[in-house]
């Protein structure tokens, strides 16, 4: 029988990945590793391909006729990968495949908390500009872009895992129902029920003697009598909202599987495309999300608005409030927010960790310096359905006074440029740059700020791309002769530095870029910049950086 194993390229054990994967222990996959993919006892496995995340992988020569070999290299990626096996004869088989970090730094988690932290940094500063359009929801004609689909489908993950959690026991109350029977079935009948039994109904009169009533009755008793019953319900205000809100979700997404297939749409069967494959995610996740607002206790729970209402349930009970919480997060998903940085698979994060600082420290710059004077134009581009697009490359925002925060602004050469201020090599492009006056000083500074997506001796390689913008940097002044603009360069990264001796100098790269008095002495180094970060925390990481770059002044 045909199998699928996993093996790093170093040796060491396989480990089945399909058709039966087998428990692979933590840390057996790793990112930045490399690792052999290999199909077993196949008599097409000379045809064979594989995919991961849609892209193909490496393949190997194998020596023999009845396996085929590939090379994967998960890279700088933490987290769930889907791989797609393609046989002649069987047809695409799907499976998951999970790369734990290799240290402590961005996963999956970081990921989807970057692109909630893009979101909700988009509102903030969205409510803050001249529009006025509703972004809300995003409307189903128009499939997500792919950030937004991996976001959606994790944080419904979640929902899913907490609505079962939820279920193992649901809160619920006793309620009293009326429930009218025929009079020789209403066995336990309590004088007050028989009495109110005569106001409706048909009286009969009893015929046998002795009479076997009560006195009081004078042979008369109700054909049918009304009982008060109490039962516990789990039909309350909180779970009929909950259930609303998943049906709902599942309908959206399954609409936007809809426009996904028509989108990946191809005339070859083997031929999958990344809409279309992410058209059966989506799929699946509308499948469980619809599946779990009809299973278990959610069957004796009836309709309500698919929306939640902040409650004494929703704010005390742990689980509850958990769901509450995912549901903002949903609702973030869903807005009708675009962008090219957008448009992009997990494996690309590093370019959505270059936007999210620039948002990030925009919104701590404006807490900062006040919302006075900030010019949010060229931010935000509208569009005729309704929706917000985020403009997501040479932005330059006014943040009062005369200062500019700018993303990937482009530095010419400085003879055509107008202020005859750029490169005098070539076009460079610095993810950030903060500049302007009363920057830590009243003359006008530049600080120049390069989001790199790397730890440990990564961001070694990285320091060449601030030396080069601190060195060609420069303007012409009246004498004709050329003068750095640079104040300050400093990379952001999520490396979070260890070890950190006394002295600076005493201290290896890279925690030595970390080090206060080596960021002051040289005005040179790295800054954390992780997702998860407090406001304050992004307050005082911006307040460090423009008081570092005055130190030296």
């Amino acid at each position: 029988m045909a199998a699928l194993y996993i093996q790093a390229e170093g040796g060491g054990p396989a480990w089945q990945v399909w058709p039966v994967p087998d428990a692979v222990p933590p840390g057996t996959v790793r990112e930045g590793a490399s690792y052999l993919f290999e199909l077993r006892d196949s008599d097409d496995a000379l045809a064979a391909d594989l995919l991961i995340d849609d892209a193909p992988v490496e393949a190997l020569r194998s020596r023999e006729p009845r396996k085929a070999r590939w090379r994967w290299q998960p890279g700088f990626h933490a987290g769930m990968v889907e791989a797609a096996l393609r046989v002649p004869g069987i047809g695409t088989r799907r499976f998951e495949v999970t790369t734990d970090p290799d240290l402590r730094k961005l996963t999956r988690d970081d990921f989807d908390a970057m692109v909630r932290e893009v979101l909700e940094d988009t509102f903030a500063l969205f409510s803050l500009s001249a529009f006025r359009k509703g972004i809300a929801r995003q409307p189903g004609n128009r499939p997500p872009p792919l950030a937004r689909l991996e976001f959606l489908r994790s944080r419904a993950d979640a929902i899913v895992a907490t609505v079962e959690a939820i279920a193992r026991a649901p809160r619920h109350y006793l309620r009293a129902e009326d429930i009218t029977v025929p009079a020789h079935r209403a066995t336990r009948a309590t004088g007050p029920e028989i009495i109110r039994s005569f106001r409706s109904g048909v009286i009969r009169t009893e015929t046998v003697t002795p009479s076997r009533l009560p006195a009081a009755l004078k042979g008369r008793l109700p054909a049918h009598i009304t009982l008060r019953q109490r039962r516990n319900s789990v039909d309350i205000p909180e779970h009929r909202q909950i259930k609303a809100c998943l049906r709902s979700w599942s309908a959206w997404l399954g609409g936007v599987a809809e426009l996904l297939a028509k989108a990946g749409a191809t005339d070859d069967p083997e031929i999958v495309t990344t809409a279309g494959s992410w058209a059966v995610r989506a799929w699946r996740v509308a499948r469980r999300l619809n599946d779990v607002a009809a299973a278990g206790f959610m069957n004796e729970v009836g309709e309500g608005p698919a929306l939640l209402r902040m409650s004494s349930l929703f704010r005390n009970d742990p689980l509850y409030q958990r769901f509450y919480r995912l549901w903002q997060e949903m609702n973030l998903g869903l807005a009708a927010l675009f962008g090219d940085f957008l448009n992009m698979p997990l494996a690309r994060t590093y370019e959505l960790y270059e936007l999210w600082c620039f948002l990030r420290l925009l919104r701590a710059a404006v807490e900062e310096y006040g919302a006075t004077g900030v010019d949010l134009s060229n931010l935000f581009l509208g569009e005729a359905s309704g929706g917000v697009t985020i403009a997501a490359g040479a932005i330059t925002v006014p943040i009062g006074g005369d200062r500019v925060l700018c993303f990937q602004r482009q530095y010419r050469e400085y003879w055509v440029e107008d202020s005859r201020e750029g490169s005098f090599s070539r076009t460079m492009v610095p993810d950030v740059v903060l500049a302007g006056r009363d920057l830590g000083g009243p003359e006008r500074r530049v600080i120049v700020l390069d989001a790199k997506y790397r730890i440990n001796d990564g961001l070694n390689d990285a320091l060449n791309s601030i030396h080069t913008y601190r060195d060609a940097l420069v303007q012409e002044v009246a004498s004709g002769r050329t003068e750095g603009i640079v104040t300050a360069a400093y990379l952001l990264t999520p490396h979070m530095p260890a070890g950190l001796k006394t002295d600076f100098k005493d201290t290896p790269v890279p925690g030595r870029l970390f080090h206060p008095e080596y960021r002051e002495k040289f005005r040179f180094g790295a800054v954390t910049l992780r997702p998860g970060m407090s406001g304050e925390e992004l307050r005082t990481c911006l307040q460090t950086i423009v008081a570092d770059a005055g130190a030296g002044a």
